[in-house]
């Protein structure tokens, strides 16, 4: 089933990666706002948006080879270009040029990184973001199962699995999908319901409200004036609360109002939303650079330029690397997929599942 782009979602992911480049600039700039947890917040948006636009765009379909393929020909050709070619250069330039590069890639960490299961700096936050893309394989089937055949094992059993995963969730590490199952659940649960609303039948001026609620918010956390009950960026990923605020942020910007389109849906917003994997990715190197040129801390008045630098090389690294890469990606996907028909014809024809409706 195919759904709308939601401009004010693709602004929403441009701001969570701004929000990142903030709360690493403040340990290199004197900036007068000292929230440590706004890059927490913006890595929080990212994994509920995850979890809301997978059940959103993909649980409408029927489970089948050829939907899981196109599944996961999508999800890895949005991610693998620009993650792929950024580690191997972090890794020449750690090895062969500087040793103390903030992105540390060497011979021994890099093949987990290849596999997309490292650590390293900002690196950490993609292996649970890509185990929940399995993840969701496997809730997408039991959901299938279920509607098609009434079979509720399957359901059951991940149930389960997901309550005794959240009952250890700050026992296991940061890099494991258990750590940040809440965040993709309540996402889930929110793309479930958002994919069986129609926006036209809703309040544009209830959801006016909320959204200026919610922009109010965001500014709040990140200057720090409305103080967050968490001593540590830990204890802040362990929040039910964190999850579920994220969860209600993108479910309310799903639907159309005049204050999100100003903040949300404009053409700048939606150009960080379309960069946001460059930008979370080249912010950091950039910043170190920085530091290196001058190692006492930037004045505040330099942090626009920075922004600017890293908005210029994200907007260069989405059309030479990203874009070309996904097209590439799809394109062998394509042909895949052609000969995987011709020795599974009967996946071509997927019956329609009984989930949701279309929201245009």
């Amino acid at each position: 089933m195919d759904r709308e782009k939601i401009d004010a979602i693709t602004g929403l992911r441009g701001l969570a990666a701004l929000l990142v480049v903030y709360g690493h600039a403040l340990d290199w700039f004197a900036l007068p706002w000292k929230n440590h947890l706004s890059g927490e917040v913006g890595v929080t948006i990212f994994f509920s948006l995850s979890g809301f636009l997978m059940a959103y765009l993909y649980l409408g379909r029927q489970f089948s080879a050829i939907n899981v393929v196109d599944y996961a020909v999508s999800r890895f050709s949005r991610i693998a270009p620009a993650y792929l070619v950024i580690l191997l250069l972090s890794f020449l330039i750690y090895v062969n040029i500087d040793p103390n590069f903030v992105y540390g890639i060497s011979g021994k960490n890099i093949l987990r990184h290849i596999f997309f299961s490292g650590n390293v700096s900002v690196f950490w936050s993609i292996t649970p973001e890509v185990e929940f893309y399995f993840l969701f394989v496997l809730a997408w089937a039991a959901g299938s199962r279920y509607l098609i055949r009434s079979d509720v094992a399957g359901l059951l059993l991940l149930a389960l699995a997901s309550v005794i995963l959240l009952s250890y969730r700050d026992i296991f590490p940061g890099t494991f999908v258990g750590s940040k199952l809440h965040y993709f659940l309540f996402g889930m649960i929110a793309g479930l319901m958002r994919s069986h609303i129609h926006s036209g039948d809703q309040s544009r001026k209830l959801f006016a409200i909320l959204h200026a609620l919610a922009i109010a918010t965001i500014i709040a956390l990140t200057a720090g004036w409305l103080a967050l009950p968490f001593s540590s960026n830990q204890a802040f990923y362990n929040s039910i609360l964190t999850a579920v605020f994220g969860a209600f942020l993108v479910f309310s910007l799903s639907f159309p109002s005049a204050v999100g389109n100003l903040f949300f849906a404009n053409r700048a917003m939606v150009l960080c939303g379309e960069w946001s994997f460059s930008i979370y990715l080249l912010h950091m190197p950039l910043i170190y650079l920085a530091k290196k040129v001058h190692p006492e801390p930037f004045q505040p008045f330099v942090l626009l330029p920075l922004v600017i630098l890293v908005l210029l090389f994200s907007w260069l690294n989405f059309q030479l690397i990203e874009r070309p890469g996904a097209r590439l990606i799809r394109s062998v996907g394509g042909v895949f997929k052609r000969k995987f028909l011709a020795v599974f014809p009967t996946a071509a024809s997927p019956r329609a599942m009984p989930l949701g409706g279309n929201t245009r």
